[in-house]
């Protein structure tokens, strides 16, 4: 939501405030254009995250085991080959020759729990891209909050520093018409240039935000950092879905685990070829077997264990995920409040500070003022518009901060 307020946060003399915190995220962008909003900053930055770029590649996986659990066999047909003859010995003519296809087959309730683990784990594949995505969200959030807050100060920076100029130029020829003193014209020079240092030093401060943000989304350009606060759908938070997806995923492990208590039953078919001795004919034989192995508890027991343990520790990230969002949306709520406190507070201050820098600046023209008295009536101006700017993105921060809590992305 956006916030209103009955009366106006400063007054007609603050125009050039407003339009700096309006059109802060443009003014930062080196080059033109419409700054990308804070949505499609994240689309951008999450089409270079690794978890996005690996995702076909894990899905792929998840089909390809979906598809064996659907075969008949529960692994691949092996082929067994084998000779015996009499040579060594008396070398009658004994041949035999043998050829066994062996086909495993699913254990009563194997292949239905291993569907089901499949099917749980790619739904918590899903909810877990979600929930990175939201955590992604939360650096492009914070970047561009403070790459606007830089913004501002520089922007002040500079429009003090111009101010600062124009006041050092109308002392000077005070100096000269001799109606103030030398000393007067190097508070005012230095005053000037106290701006420009600010001004630098924001200057690379956005250097170093600019890399970091073109690392992060590969844009150019700043987003904006306005968003509306919306009351999020109650259980849509991705940490929690993602939490009680891990959970789903192992009690399906574990029931996979208690299905699978022995290797799998495997049926071989065979075809025999023999020949007892020279001179008889070759007799052809089909053989059928049933291999039958022995669960037992030296298999199960750490299979078991493991799965129940998983299941455990799901169980109380999901615990501690709904007490992480609990805490987190009401320390963001409290610091929204706060924020909007701050941001009518600053702007009572800069109105003040405006007023006052007025009266002393005609105070000074008219010769009733001194020079260290209107600098001191600029220097309190600057600093309660840039605490009112700063104010400004703070609050926009903490709708932001407010909607990550609560698990919305931009």
């Amino acid at each position: 939501m956006f916030i209103h307020f009955n009366r106006p946060l400063f007054g007609p003399r603050h125009a050039s405030v407003v339009a700096l915190l309006v059109f802060a995220s443009a003014t930062v962008n080196a080059q033109g254009g419409t700054p990308p909003s804070l949505s499609a900053a994240l689309e951008a930055a999450w089409s270079l995250s690794p978890n996005a770029r690996s995702l076909e590649n894990r899905q792929a996986e998840l089909d390809a085991r979906l598809r064996v659990s659907k075969a008949l066999l529960s692994s691949p047909p092996s082929l067994t080959l084998t000779h015996r003859n009499d040579r060594p010995a008396s070398n009658l003519g004994l041949r035999e020759y043998e050829a066994e296809l062996g086909l495993p087959l699913w254990n009563p309730g194997v292949r239905t729990a291993t569907a089901a683990q499949i099917t749980a784990e790619r739904s918590a594949l899903d909810i877990q891209q979600r929930s990175a995505k939201l955590a992604l969200a939360a650096q492009v959030r914070e970047l561009a909050a403070t790459a606007a807050v830089v913004t501002l100060e520089r922007e002040l920076a500079l429009r003090k520093e111009a101010e600062g100029q124009s006041l050092a130029q109308d002392v000077q020829k005070r100096v000269t018409a001799g109606e103030s003193a030398r000393v007067d014209a190097l508070l005012a020079q230095a005053a000037a240039k106290q701006a420009s240092v600010l001004a630098a030093q924001s200057d690379a401060a956005l250097a170093q935000l600019q890399g970091q943000w073109r690392a992060l989304t590969g844009l150019t350009q700043f987003a904006h950092v306005a968003e509306m606060n919306n009351s999020p759908t109650v259980g849509e938070h991705p940490l929690a879905t993602s939490a009680q997806a891990k959970v789903r995923a192992a009690e399906a492990r574990l029931a996979l685990a208690d299905a699978d208590r022995r290797d799998p039953v495997e049926l071989g078919v065979g075809l025999t070829r023999e020949r007892s001795v020279f001179g008889e004919s070759a007799q052809n034989a089909i053989r059928l077997s049933v291999r039958i192995p022995f669960g037992g508890d030296n298999r199960n027991a750490s299979r078991l264990a493991a799965a129940r343990a998983e299941l455990d520790t799901a169980m109380a990230d999901k615990d501690a995920a709904a007490r992480q969002i609990e805490a987190e949306v009401q320390s963001a709520n409290l610091a929204l409040e706060a924020a909007q406190k701050a941001l009518t507070l600053a702007s009572e201050r800069a109105s003040l500070s405006n007023e006052a820098q007025g009266l002393i600046a005609k105070s000074f023209q008219l010769g009733e003022s001194d020079l260290p008295a209107r600098l001191r009536a600029e220097s309190e101006r600057f600093e309660a518009e840039l605490a009112l700017a700063r104010a400004r993105v703070e609050q926009q921060r903490a709708v932001s901060r407010l909607n990550q809590a609560q698990g919305l992305l931009p």
